[in-house]
C-alpha cells in the first residue's frame, strides 16, 4: 500500500533544496521497493535527476546491458511517451520517464493515450515555473502544468518539499488506473519542518491538506502549491486567524469524500486567497469569484529566478485577467 511504502522511506532531514534534488534521492527508494520500475530521460538525466543508480543503463554496447533499468531515449519525447505505454500495456513493467516541464507539449499525445487507457505511467517533469530564470520565457512554463490539469485521468503533483516529494512518487508507483506527472523544482525550497512528517506525506496522499490551523477564530484560507507554499508559509506565520493549505494535487483532492474536504476547506470560510507561480484560472475553483489569486497571467522573462518571481508573481496580474 502506498502508507507501507512510505515508511520504508525514512524522514528525508533535508536542507532547503529543490524538489529535483529531493527526488533524485527519492527515486533510488523506490527503485529498491519496486524491482519493476523503470527509468529514463529525453536526453536530460544530469537535470531532471531522475537516475537509477546501480541500476545500469539499457542497451547494446559499452558500458549497456538489456538488464539496464534507465533508458537514454535521446532528445525524442514524442518516442518516450509512446514507449513507455508500450511499456505499461505490456504489463510486467512500471515506467517513469521525464524532461523539462515545458516540453511536455512535445509528447501530449502520447500522455493523452496514457490517460485515455488508464495506463499506469509516471512523468518526472522539472524546472517548474518562472523560477527556472535566466532560460527566459521559452523554458518557464506558466501555462504547462494547468494545461495538463485538465487532462481527464491525469494525475498532477506539484510538491512543496521533500516531503510532499517523497508521497508524490509512491502515489505515482502504487496508482493503477492512470498516468501521473511529478513536476519538481529547479529552485530550492524550504522544508516544513514545523509540520511532522506523517502529515505532510498522508496529506499529499489526499491532494491537499492543512499545513498551519488557524489558532483563533477561522477568517482566512490561504491556499498554495509547489515552490510557493514556503512563501505563505512565512507571510503568515504569526497570523493566528489564517489557515495555510498545502495543495500539491487537485485531482487527488477532489477525489476525497465531502468530509475530508470540508475539513481542509470549510465552506463557512469565503474569504479565500491562493497562490502558484503560473497562469491563475484554475485557483478559482477553490477560492471563489470573490477570492483572490496570486499567479502569472503572462510569459516571463530573463532574469535570476528570484528576481522573476519577485516582479511577476503578484495580485495585479490575476485581478487584469479577471476583467
Amino acid at each position: 500500500s502506498p502508507t507501507e511504502m512510505m515508511a520504508g522511506i525514512p524522514p528525508m532531514e533535508s536542507p532547503a533544496e529543490a524538489t529535483r534534488v529531493s527526488g533524485a534521492k527519492i527515486i533510488n527508494n523506490i527503485a529498491a521497493a519496486v524491482p519493476t520500475y523503470i527509468s529514463g530521460s529525453a536526453d536530460l538525466h544530469g537535470s531532471t535527476r531522475n537516475y537509477i543508480n546501480d541500476g545500469g543503463n539499457f542497451g547494446s554496447g559499452q558500458d549497456k546491458t538489456y538488464a539496464g533499468r534507465n533508458l537514454y531515449y535521446g532528445i525524442r519525447e514524442h518516442a518516450m511517451g509512446a514507449i513507455m505505454n508500450g511499456f505499461a500495456y505490456h504489463g510486467i513493467f512500471t515506467p517513469s520517464g521525464s524532461t523539462f516541464l515545458v516540453f511536455v507539449d512535445y509528447f501530449r499525445a502520447t500522455l493523452r493515450v496514457a490517460a485515455l487507457a488508464e495506463l499506469p505511467v509516471s512523468y518526472v517533469l522539472t524546472h517548474d515555473s518562472i523560477g527556472v530564470g535566466e532560460d527566459g520565457p521559452t523554458h518557464q512554463p506558466v501555462e504547462t502544468v494547468s494545461g495538463l490539469r485538465v487532462i481527464p485521468n491525469l494525475d498532477v503533483f506539484r510538491p512543496g518539499d521533500a516531503e510532499e516529494t517523497v508521497a508524490a512518487y509512491v502515489a505515482s508507483v502504487t496508482r493503477p488506473d492512470g498516468p501521473t506527472a511529478l513536476i519538481f523544482s529547479r529552485q530550492n525550497m524550504d522544508q516544513m519542518d514545523g509540520v511532522p512528517v506523517n502529515d505532510r506525506r498522508e496529506g499529499t496522499l489526499k491532494g491537499a491538506y492543512v499545513t498551519k490551523k488557524e489558532t483563533s477564530a477561522l477568517d482566512t484560507i490561504v491556499i498554495a502549491t509547489g515552490s510557493e507554499v514556503q512563501h505563505v508559509m512565512k507571510a503568515f506565520a504569526d497570523s493566528p486567524s489564517v489557515r495555510v493549505v498545502s495543495m500539491p494535487c487537485m485531482e487527488r483532492f477532489d477525489r476525497q469524500d465531502a468530509a475530508y474536504r470540508e475539513s481542509v476547506l470549510p465552506a463557512s470560510c469565503t474569504n479565500r486567497f491562493a497562490m502558484e507561480a503560473g497562469v491563475s484560472a484554475p485557483w478559482y475553483k477553490y477560492v471563489g469569484l470573490a477570492g483572490t489569486v496570486v499567479g502569472v497571467d503572462r510569459f516571463g522573462f530573463s532574469a535570476p529566478g528570484d528576481i522573476v518571481m519577485k516582479e511577476l508573481v503578484r495580485p495585479a496580474h490575476a485581478k487584469r485577467a479577471r476583467k
